[in-house]
């Protein structure tokens, strides 16, 4: 199996643990693959281009796409609503929003340059930046199944 199969198998399984919930098992993963020790690294970084591109891909599919001069922006809300200036986010939790709305701008150069930033910061918020590209990546294809609308091809066997 070549690196981009390992990398989406490593994705479809995180993203199909998720949807099952079975959030110990996506914890004990995202904690090896974010172990500063870990000689996965580069595996990460191909999960996360992998998972970033699916949920761009979707998130398109949502806003009916960007056209000529159009960009998607997202709107950082806590739990209780309240905005969340990007600022505030940790370094690697800040670098994956940065990476997906550069992916949906079609900006592939800065959700690379993006996605380096993140994979450079520590165990803990690199923990959360990937689970967040996970949610993003989960809750997209909810919304193309509600919508009758195809998730990527290769996330297509994942649990409902």
């Amino acid at each position: 199996m070549d690196t981009t199969g390992r990398a989406r198998t490593t994705a479809r399984l995180l993203v199909n643990l998720a949807r099952i919930g079975d959030l110990d098992g996506v914890s004990r993963i995202v904690r090896l693959l974010t172990d500063p020790a870990c000689p996965q690294r580069e595996r990460l970084r191909q999960v996360l281009s992998e998972l970033l591109s699916a949920a761009g891909t979707m998130v398109l599919r949502q806003t009916g796409g960007a056209g000529p001069g159009a960009a998607i922006v997202l709107d950082l809300r806590r739990i209780d609503g309240s905005t969340v200036d990007i600022d505030e986010l940790r370094p690697e939790v800040r670098a994956m929003v940065r990476a997906l709305l550069a992916e949906v701008n079609d900006h592939r150069e800065d959700t690379f340059d993006q996605l380096e930033l993140a994979l450079d910061g520590t165990g803990e918020g690199l923990a959360d930046g990937v689970t967040l590209v996970l949610l993003w990546t989960v809750s997209a294809m909810a919304w193309c199944e509600e919508h009758d609308e195809p998730a990527p091809g290769w996330l297509a066997a994942t649990a409902a």
